[in-house]
């Protein structure tokens, strides 16, 4: 049986969550609104799989969507491998998809897993590392720094600013900025200083911390870097420089496309790290939620295939005009120009993948002139998202 978890639930709950996450979650906070996040499968009476979902609303381009996160999947040690975790999973994305949601995301604990249900790998991050030396070459200018912990409606004018124009950003309110940014999932705070230039204008800021090593050696990990231009940027790496004194190493990510080590004459060390995977739960309302180019004029007709939801395979029409796009689902068997998986589908329309790309491995199948008009429509910036659920 499907249903949401209620208080009477709540030691099945904790026990699970305790299993599986090794935490051990404040019952105080498990109040009527917290528990109907949740849901959970039961078999024999017993809590076979939960989850959490998250309601969201996410950046796309110059617009939002809106979405749903999956957290907190755990399931019965004593009941793995029967099934339950898809089963549950399956449940969750019809009711989802009931509620005219049309994309879910969720941080994957084994990537080939959610795979085969339909999700895939739509952010990427360049996670960088170096001394506090390397940041040596950039100097203060005009203007300064102010702590900034009680600042969130400033810290999410810098935020939505400097991230418009990419898919995957959270949109946040000011629960989930203290909740979820200026703290972690443990409740430890984080510091946050924001950039005033001399008009005393906000333009960038930084959150972090000192975490120390086996051997006491400090890293400053760095939870948020976010600037609305260059110049406010480089006041950020000062700042890092000046914190030579209180560790060995500084830590943190940026988009994949982002040529942050132009920058640095002595580069940082960047490795690639996947992050969120993104699910299309209804294919029609993804596409028609999704903001295009207000100068493009053309139709797509895409043909789909799904193995998990068998309501999104099928072809579809979409007829973009002045930034929007009228989607329309065609008989069964109808011929499309372009065609590809659900999950191809998602790291399209998340620009992850761009659609020549995806032709020339193979993903998609598609005409040239077919492809000229995909690329505009489904182009712009790499996706981003520095949250973590």
């Amino acid at each position: 049986m499907f249903r949401p978890l209620t208080a009477s639930d709540i030691d099945a709950y904790v026990a699970l969550e305790r299993y599986a996450f090794q935490v051990n979650p404040d019952r105080s906070t498990l109040d009527a609104a917290k528990m109907a996040r949740f849901r959970g499968l039961f078999a024999d009476g017993g809590l076979a799989a939960q989850l959490e979902i998250l309601p969201l609303r996410v950046q796309s381009g110059a617009g939002e969507v809106r979405a749903a996160g999956i957290g907190s999947v755990a399931a019965a040690p004593e009941l793995r491998r029967r099934g339950y975790t898809a089963r549950l999973l399956r449940h969750t994305c019809a009711e989802l998809r009931a509620d005219g949601v049309p994309f879910c995301i969720l941080y994957p604990f084994k990537r080939p897993f959610y795979g085969r249900y339909g999700w895939a790998t739509f952010v990427e991050r360049q996670l960088l590392s170096g001394p506090p030396e390397r940041f040596a070459a950039f100097r203060h200018g005009p203007g300064g720094f102010v702590p900034a912990g009680g600042m969130v409606g400033e810290l999410d004018r810098i935020y939505r600013g400097a991230l418009r124009g990419r898919f995957g950003p959270l949109v946040r309110d000011e629960a989930w900025w203290r909740g979820e940014v200026l703290a972690d999932w443990q409740g430890r705070t984080y510091h946050a200083f924001l950039w005033r230039d001399e008009s005393g204008a906000g333009r960038s800021y930084l959150i972090y911390r000192f975490d120390s090593d086996s051997r006491g050696e400090r890293r400053m990990v760095i939870r948020e870097i976010v600037a609305l231009d260059p110049q406010a940027r480089a006041q950020l790496f000062a700042f890092i420089a000046d914190q030579d004194s209180q560790c060995r190493e500084v830590v943190f990510n940026a988009p994949a496309d982002a040529p942050v080590n132009a920058l640095f004459p002595d580069p940082l060390e960047c490795r690639v790290e996947p992050h969120f995977m993104l699910r299309l739960l209804d294919v029609a309302g993804a596409l028609a939620a999704l903001p295009y180019p207000r100068d493009l004029a053309g139709e797509l007709t895409i043909v789909i295939s799904d193995a998990w939801i068998a309501e999104n395979q099928g072809t579809y029409r979409v007829a973009i005009a002045d930034g929007a796009a009228a989607v329309e689902r065609l008989p069964d068997g109808a011929e499309g120009a372009l065609r590809c998986d659900v999950a191809v589908l998602a790291q399209l329309v998340s620009r992850f993948l761009r659609p020549r790309a995806a032709a020339a491995f193979g993903l998609i199948a598609a005409e040239r002139a077919v492809l000229d008009l995909a690329e505009r429509a489904f182009g712009g910036l790499a996706p981003f998202c520095s949250d973590f659920f």
